[in-house]
């Protein structure tokens, strides 16, 4: 009896110690991401996310066939080439959390350039398979439906 009842405990104790291994952190899931998708930008969006171990992160997205600015200055864009770099781009920054046991992702968004998301907390269901990392946006910046935008680790 002795002996199952040791086996059980030990059996328990490993199994949580294999449920706390596996749980994402902000160590786990720190890296440089490129976007694979992200439906509001197109086909091969561009851009970065980083995140760093000790919970901070910057994001910038922008579609991938953004046309430049004839003028040659970001400030003297026209009205249509302002209109399309708005469309076609976000880029936010601050401080992240991975919560619920590694199950979402929540932005502390400190700056971004939609400024409705300045000073707002984004809390977004998260998974890591490998080296591809999953989330949901259920506001998205430009309205609509919630959905998945989905990273790769850089190497």
């Amino acid at each position: 009896m002795n002996r199952r009842f040791a086996f059980a405990i030990l059996a328990t104790a490993l199994s949580s110690m294999a449920l706390v291994a596996f749980a994402q952190t902000a160590k786990t899931v720190a890296g440089t991401y490129s976007p694979v998708i992200v439906s509001a930008y197109g086909d091969k969006p561009k851009g970065q996310m980083i995140l760093t171990p000790d919970g901070r992160y910057a994001i910038v997205l922008s579609r991938n066939d953004l046309a430049k600015i004839a003028a040659g200055a970001r400030t003297q864009g026209t009205p249509d080439e302002n209109k399309a770099v708005v469309h076609g781009s976000i880029a936010h920054a601050g401080r992240y959390t991975v919560d619920d046991g590694g199950k979402s992702i929540t932005f502390h968004i400190e700056t971004s350039t939609f400024p409705n998301w300045n000073g707002t907390t984004q809390k977004r269901a998260l998974k890591l398979a490998g080296d591809t990392l999953t989330y949901t946006v259920t506001t998205p910046s430009a309205g609509g439906a919630p959905n998945d935008v989905v990273w790769k680790r850089s190497k």
